[in-house]
């Protein structure tokens, strides 16, 4: 994923040689062959705040940037959420709804997560390709306490954690701190989060390139520099 890429085109890999038009207008030294250059663009940076608490509108709104957004996407919750009955069903179709944008959607997530990360904010850290804590993250499902059920949560878990763990967290309302989620899976690292999206942006957004040259114009400049060594020699 780094740097250049070679490509070396065989005779039975074209049907022709790919530099005949401009073969004659080349200068080449000996030892040089000529090349194509193709620079494929790193993939585009999204970073969507998602908070805890909103208005429809807000929700709606991120469900059409998960929609429309590509490559590396970073999601960041925002505040504390609570568990409510009165909105619990309503909300649970939003989460849903989610889930099925971000699992229809080839991108790349990335989920930052600081401080107590609670009920369906946890839907973030299980969706995510890559799942980032700080050394103060906690997680917990506080509401199974009250009779709650984060059913959609609980769906999006089974992605990354094991079903013996799903239900102690869903059940027990047990709170865990950043190490012990990265135990059983819902986080992938712990440390410095900012350090840690640079390193991925900078590794998944680096335009790639690849050069392509043609065997027997290798394979001619091979021999060239061999005379030149021996006529040294």
């Amino acid at each position: 994923m780094f740097g250049e890429r070679q490509v070396v085109l065989d005779e039975d890999d074209v049907r022709e040689d790919p530099f005949a038009k401009e073969r004659g207008k080349l200068k080449l030294a000996p030892g040089e062959v000529p090349m194509m250059t193709y620079v494929e663009p790193g993939m585009q940076v999204t970073t969507i705040e998602v908070p805890a608490m909103a208005d429809v509108k807000v929700w709606h709104n991120l469900i059409y940037q998960l929609q429309a957004a590509s490559g590396v996407v970073v999601l960041r919750g925002l505040g504390h959420s609570g568990w409510d009955k009165d909105i619990y069903m309503y909300m649970s179709e939003l989460w849903a709804e989610i889930c099925e944008v971000v699992e229809a959607r080839p991108s790349f997530i990335i989920n930052v997560a600081k401080g107590d990360v609670r009920s369906m904010q946890c839907t973030l850290a299980a969706l995510a390709d890559v799942s980032l804590a700080t050394p103060d993250a906690s997680f917990g499902f506080p509401e199974a306490k009250l009779g709650g059920l984060p059913g959609v949560t609980a769906y999006a878990l089974r992605k990354r954690v094991s079903d013996d763990d799903v239900s102690r967290l869903i059940t027990t309302g047990d709170t865990i701190d950043a190490r012990e989620a990265q135990r059983i899976g819902l986080v992938d690292f712990v440390g410095d989060v900012e350090v840690e999206v640079a390193r991925l942006i900078y590794r998944h957004c680096q335009p790639k390139v690849t050069k392509v040259m043609y065997k027997p114009d290798c394979e001619k400049a091979w021999k060239q520099q061999e005379e030149q060594h021996q006529s040294k020699g």
